[in-house]
């Protein structure tokens, strides 16, 4: 099967619903936090408090189809890789991690907003890391549901913990924390979404 009739195929069947869930998250956030005229710091507040639900949703679904043993052992029977068709999945759903995190900053900065690629890079980061961690445990579980909950936990955490999570602490913008974490984020989510498929090659799971 082509690169681009997986793509298509997976876009179409199990991609789409929950693309529309992440967007429906961006849409509803100005509902709880304003995003008219704030300054640099405040704006961080829906951009990292919000956001990162975005990539939880499109992240921990990529193993979501062969969820079930039955359909995955189909899948793998067939001629293309399986991890490749999840690695196709990750792809297109960092893609749109951080097109749908740009739109948002785009408006914010339209409702006169002090954001700039800093704020996009960071509340980028949080979701990415975010989705990366529930992502990481559905694929070496067979569980998304146990992927869920590992990033509400996580979420929850960031929450009662504060900035001791160091790096990993989402909202590090919005608490006035060195932004170089947020850098560190992102290839921390690169190497933890390296590992996982490395393991499920090796093990072959």
């Amino acid at each position: 099967m082509s690169f681009a009739k997986i793509l298509l195929v997976n876009l179409k069947h199990n991609f789409l619903i929950h693309f529309l869930i992440a967007v429906a998250v961006a849409v509803l956030t100005p509902l709880v936090f304003s995003i008219s005229a704030l300054d640099s710091r405040a704006s961080a507040q829906p951009l990292e408090c919000l956001l990162p639900f975005i990539g939880a949703f499109l992240m921990i679904p990529v193993f979501m189809p062969e969820q079930n043993p039955e359909i995955r052992d189909v899948i793998r029977s067939k001629k293309t890789d399986y991890l490749l068709v999840c690695l196709i999945r990750v792809i297109y759903s960092v893609v749109a991690v951080a097109l749908i995190t740009g739109i948002f900053v785009f408006v914010m900065r339209y409702c006169e907003c002090n954001v700039t690629w800093k704020h996009f890079v960071g509340s980028f980061a949080s979701s990415l890391f975010m989705g990366t961690t529930g992502f990481a445990v559905a694929g070496l579980s067979g569980s998304v549901s146990a992927g869920y909950m590992t990033s509400m936990v996580y979420y929850a955490a960031n929450i009662g913990l504060k900035d001791k999570l160091g790096i990993c602490y989402l909202f590090s913008m919005y608490s006035g924390e060195k932004f170089s974490g947020k850098y560190l984020l992102i290839l921390i989510s690169l190497i933890i979404i390296s590992l996982v498929f490395f393991i499920l090659k090796k093990f072959n799971k």
